[in-house]
């Protein structure tokens, strides 16, 4: 039941703010409850809940597999719904995106929070979908979050809060879309690079015209399987920037294959162009 936005509503904390709570996990409980009560402060206003279809592995994450996660997400929104209204809270929530990132932008396009607080478990616990979100949501909003660590067991507890610094949009980079994360000035280079260097490489293999009995020789099946290989690369390395940065596509990941598509596609073809001199 997601609220209608009032451009007129007013920022920060009190009776006009806004907050989203992001659920991955259930706010039951007295200590969490609490300590989320005190994190929105003694008037937090409207407050609207997000409850992420957690996929149970990374695979069917990636694959889309979430039907399985809805109905527990559908409970844990209901739970967290129940506790803050019974505190006094004017709530409203849905089940969001299964990648915690995009639920949490589709919620800001539409109800427009001034604060965000993430309800989410150790890494060690966590779901796929939320390992390194915290990282990510600081890299990519513009708005405060609050992250409250909850060790789920025995009870939900919260053992960690951390806060982030947003960077201003202004050095965050190029962002196609808001759905999509800010790409770098670096990012933008290396997708130039690749798709010139891809379409450059396929042009040379193309030229290839075999030798004097029309049979392929080997310079020309280098030639086609460097244009593959680095086709494949540069593939993975531009869907990995646009579709999977939010979740797994970072650290030592997504540097090495932002290397092997930047200076891969630069030697190949330049190992490609010698090759053209063996014909």
């Amino acid at each position: 039941m997601p609220f209608n936005n009032d451009p007129d509503e007013g920022d920060g904390a009190g009776p006009g703010s806004r907050a989203l709570v992001v659920a991955d996990e259930a706010v039951a409980g007295r200590e969490l409850r609490e300590r989320l009560l005190e994190q929105l402060g003694g008037s937090p206003g409207k407050v609207f809940v997000v409850a992420p279809a957690l996929a149970g592995s990374g695979f069917k994450h990636i694959m889309g597999d979430i039907d399985e996660a809805i109905e527990p997400a559908g409970e844990r929104l209901q739970r967290t719904l129940e506790e803050l209204r019974a505190a006094g809270i004017d709530a409203g929530g849905e089940v969001g995106d299964s990648d915690p990132l995009i639920a949490i932008r589709d919620e800001i396009q539409k109800f427009r929070p001034d604060r965000i607080f993430l309800v989410a478990h150790r890494d060690s616990e966590g779901a796929f979908a939320e390992k390194g979100l915290f990282d990510n949501v600081e890299r990519d909003l513009d708005v405060p979050v609050t992250e409250l660590l909850v060790d789920a067991a025995p009870a939900p507890h919260v053992v960690d809060v951390r806060r982030t610094a947003p960077v201003a949009a202004s050095r965050k980079g190029w962002q196609p879309s808001y759905n999509w994360p800010p790409l770098s000035k670096k990012d933008v280079a290396g997708i130039l690079i690749a798709i010139v260097g891809t379409l450059l490489l396929g042009a040379l293999a193309a030229a290839c015209t075999g030798d004097s009995n029309g049979a392929t020789d080997a310079p020309c099946i280098a030639r086609l399987l460097i244009a593959v290989g680095i086709a494949l690369i540069n593939l993975a390395h531009v869907v990995g920037l646009f579709l999977f940065q939010s979740v797994a596509y970072r650290g030592i990941f997504s540097r090495f294959f932002a290397r092997m598509s930047l200076f891969g596609t630069l030697g190949a073809v330049v190992v490609s162009l010698l090759l053209g001199l063996l014909m």
